[in-house]
């Protein structure tokens, strides 16, 4: 292996200084915008220019078009051209340019002398190069990489070759949008079943009718935005011909509220829902002869009585629901998260997987289908990992067997469970790195912080989460404005450090990021858009905003492996009935997603869908619980789980079971910015450290107990009762 002295790497290092003072804890900082003395090159003054790139905001990868005037971007909407969201986009999607303009963000490259202390001290970029130089050089296996859902496709692809080259272990992809969501479990489940570990691909659009089992298709799961799109699409009909919609879930999200009905059933148990359905099919004769024989051979057996009972229904009227099911020219069933969370996740999402199989559509209009893999066109698979597969690399850390920690677009001292020790296993780690372009939880535990730029200034591709596309989407990144603080592209970062190491330097050949994505776009089939030599393909991967082939491969229809659908039991639920008697249930605000969103003033002050509740946490409790406890709205609870608690004022809310109390996600933050800090709980505390049987972080079986304090918290909403209108304005 070569060695380079550090004065001799100096010189391959990025050149540079950090010109920028780094605010210290707790200082205010002021960002000025001095308007342009001159226009930026090709621009006009006054004139408008757009630039299509991905917004990174979460997995998806949707297409959008940011509007720049004088070289700052002053707007963000959906691409039209892009086949993932066709120019719609959701509420964090127009919230990005805050992450742009963020006065949080770190100004330049940090180290931290004494770790948690948050005093950030500025260094030149060469000596923080040097610095991760040094640390990586010779580490080999010791070395762990910590990435999120929303590092770059390219980025995840030039990690795992350097991780290869040095003999250490592949990166760790999970953070929690992704953990919650279940990808993990959707991909190896598909495996099982379908053949191919890949995530499914719902045709919602040409669907007749649609059964959701804890999906909150609407809101944030998998591809919101084109699910969205398509459900316009399902409901477009003439009255009497729309889709109609069924939604089973323990508390009414927004997808909930837009369904033709809503069935409440107990959280972890909506497995068991799906195999009553197909047991009734196939017991009743519902629908074709194919479709009952197909219902037969999966149909599992299960206490249908206790089943409707348990979502306070007679078996008649679930009777009724598995024939609209069953005698639909083209029904749909989608797995949701709250399938992931239980403790045989895969079971029990092959159980609903069982109902789109005796529809007999799949790969066909209308079905279930799995998206078409990159590794068809030449790019490498990025895949998620398993909560096991993190809980794997913080026991390496606490075992003293990792010595360089690298950790981007994930904030693990946030998002996993406290339970789980990554922070106090962060002692037996000798350096830590974030790349993070904010001062979340886990950089406040870094010894060297080398900040990312954010996507609005960066290069890159994602591979896209379809909603209904026919072929793989791999969407462009591309920088709109010049940068606001000095941020360095973490793959030059990465490809500079790898010119220092042997084996590595011959695995990252590239001069640099941009050559990177060069070479792997222009080796791509013949895009939808036309385009002939390098040069052309490349500009026009920019300009539409991605790569899409001209024609889609046509896929054959998986065959589905019947004898990979076992039986489902009741949900095993952590944490005992007498002492902890309420079922927890976490939900995803759409807008704070999981913590993500927290950092933006326009996602906390944006009210809560269904409760108008902003910048806060709270617990939700339906009217019944809450007149057997005594609580009214803004009494602060005390909710206890077998692994931790947290407290946050009360909601008392209609359309959730008694028997659970549901709290969302996306706050409880202790850094991330002036925005996000100190405000509300972070659920996630409630959750214990143990894997599912797949590997699964279990949140969907947790028991918890309520306490009062005998505080009263004001709720930042929007909504009032009627009872609350009248008090407030007394009849004259």
């Amino acid at each position: 292996m070569t060695q380079l002295s550090r004065r001799k790497f100096l010189k391959v290092s990025a050149a540079g200084t950090a010109t920028a003072v780094l605010a210290g804890c707790g200082a205010e900082r002021w960002v000025e915008l001095v308007p342009y003395v001159e226009a930026p090159e090709e621009q006009m003054a006054g004139v408008a220019t757009y630039f299509a790139t991905t917004c990174r905001l979460c997995p998806a990868g949707c297409g959008v078009l940011v509007k720049t005037m004088n070289g700052r971007a002053i707007m963000i909407q959906g691409n039209p051209e892009h086949p993932v969201n066709r120019g719609r986009l959701c509420a964090r999607g127009h919230s990005g340019l805050q992450i742009l303009y963020n006065p949080d963000r770190f100004t330049g490259a940090a180290e931290q002398p004494e770790r948690g202390s948050r005093e950030y001290q500025p260094i030149a970029w060469n000596e923080g190069i040097n610095r991760l130089y040094e640390a990586l050089n010779g580490a080999g296996s010791r070395v762990g990489i910590w990435l999120g859902s929303t590092t770059p496709g390219h980025l995840v692809e030039l990690f795992t070759m350097f991780a290869e080259a040095i003999g250490a272990e592949p990166p760790v992809r999970a953070d929690l949008y992704t953990l919650y969501n279940g990808y993990n479990v959707l991909e190896a489940t598909n495996g099982e079943l379908l053949g191919s570990a890949r995530l499914p691909v719902y045709d919602v659009a040409n669907a007749d009718v649609v059964f959701s089992f804890g999906a909150d298709w609407l809101g944030t799961w998998l591809n919101t935005t084109g699910y969205n799109l398509a459900y316009s699409q399902f409901r477009s009909g003439p009255y009497g011909q729309r889709g109609y919609f069924v939604q089973f879930e323990p508390r009414m999200t927004n997808t909930g509220a837009a369904a033709d009905r809503w069935v409440p059933v107990r959280p972890g148990d909506e497995a068991q829902v799906a195999q009553a359905l197909l047991r009734l099919i196939a017991d009743e004769g519902f629908g074709s002869e194919e479709r009952v024989a197909a219902a037969q051979a999966v149909a599992t057996d299960v206490d249908v009585e206790a089943v409707a009972a348990a979502c306070h229904l007679t078996v008649e009227q679930l009777a009724t629901l598995a024939r609209t099911f069953a005698e639909a020219p083209r029904p749909l069933a989608l797995p949701g998260a709250s399938l992931a969370g239980r403790d045989n996740a895969s079971a029990a999402v092959a159980a609903v997987q069982a109902l789109n199989l005796i529809a007999g559509t799949i790969g066909q209009a209308g079905g279930l289908s799995l998206s078409q893999g990159v590794d068809d066109v030449g790019l490498q698979p990025v895949l998620s990992s398993s909560y096991a597969d993190a809980r794997a690399l913080v026991e390496r850390m606490q075992a003293g067997e990792i010595d360089v920690l690298l950790v981007h677009s994930a904030n693990p001292a946030y998002e996993m469970p406290a339970e789980l020790g990554f922070v106090d296993a962060l002692a037996n780690v000798g350096t830590v790195v974030s790349f993070s372009p904010l001062p979340d939880e886990t950089a406040v535990y870094a010894d060297l912080v080398l900040p990312d730029r954010v996507y609005l200034e960066g290069w890159g591709y994602e591979v896209a989460t379809p909603a209904g596309a026919s072929g793989p989407i791999i969407s462009s990144q591309q920088p709109v404005v010049g940068q606001m603080f000095d941020a360095r592209s973490t793959a030059d970062v990465l490809l500079t450090v790898a010119r220092g190491i042997g084996a590595a330097a011959s695995a990252l050949p590239w001069e640099d990021e941009v050559a990177f994505i060069r070479e792997r776009v222009t080796a791509l089939p013949a895009p939808a858009y036309g385009g002939e030599g390098d040069d052309l393909r490349f500009a026009r991967f920019q300009q539409f905003g991605g790569w899409w082939p001209a024609q889609a491969p046509e896929a054959e229809a998986p065959e589905a492996d019947v004898s990979a659908i076992p039986a489902v039991g009741p949900a095993a639920y952590q944490g005992d009935e007498a002492e902890f008697p309420y079922h927890l249930h976490l939900f995803m605000n759409p807008l704070l997603a999981d913590g993500r969103g927290a950092s933006t003033p326009w996602m906390q002050g944006a009210p809560d869908p269904m409760t108008t509740i902003s910048w806060q946490t709270w617990v939700e409790l339906n009217p019944t619980t809450a007149e057997e406890l005594g609580v009214k709205h803004g009494d602060v609870l005390r909710v206890i789980s077998p692994f931790g608690e947290i407290e946050a004022p009360a909601y008392v809310y209609p359309a959730i079971r008694p028997d659970t109390i549901a709290i969302p996600l996306g706050q409880g933050h202790s850094d991330y910015g002036r925005y996000a800090r100190n405000r509300g709980a972070n659920p996630v505390r409630l959750l214990g450290a143990e894997p599912g049987e797949n590997g699964n972080l279990l949140w969907s079986n947790v028991r918890v107990r309520v306490e009062r304090t005998g505080e009263e918290k004001s709720l930042a909403r929007f909504e009032t009762t009627v009872e609350e209108a009248a008090d407030a304005h007394p009849p004259i």
